[in-house]
């Protein structure tokens, strides 16, 4: 297993999750007791973050903390907070098209 922590890819899921959910570097801050500046070296991967500062940007953001800190390649316990994420703010009808996809999928991945 590799041990090393890929800060830049950590701070890429937070950006990507505060900007989806329409939340500013200023608003992440605040929320999570950070100055602005201090996200935006975070979301850079120039700045680690405490394990503290990560439980709190999760909460508010609504992601696990495993989503934010999980590699490249998404792992079967991850990928419901993936899913969830990218599904957030769907209307109902949007969601069930969207799971109607995915089982359409699931059933030939053989054939991919």
């Amino acid at each position: 297993m590799n041990e090393y922590i890929n800060y830049p890819e950590i701070g890429a899921r937070i950006r990507r999750q505060r900007e989806h959910i329409g939340m500013t570097q200023e608003q992440l801050g605040e929320a999570c007791e950070l100055s602005a500046s201090f996200v935006g070296h975070i979301e850079r991967g120039s700045r680690k973050l405490s394990v503290e500062s990560l439980y709190k940007m999760a909460s508010v953001l609504d992601v696990s903390v495993d989503y934010l800190l999980s590699d490249r390649m998404l792992q079967e316990t991850t990928l419901p907070a993936e899913i969830s994420s990218l599904l957030s703010g769907s209307d109902k009808n949007k969601r069930q098209e969207f799971w109607r996809v995915v089982k359409v999928l699931a059933s030939h991945l053989d054939e991919l």
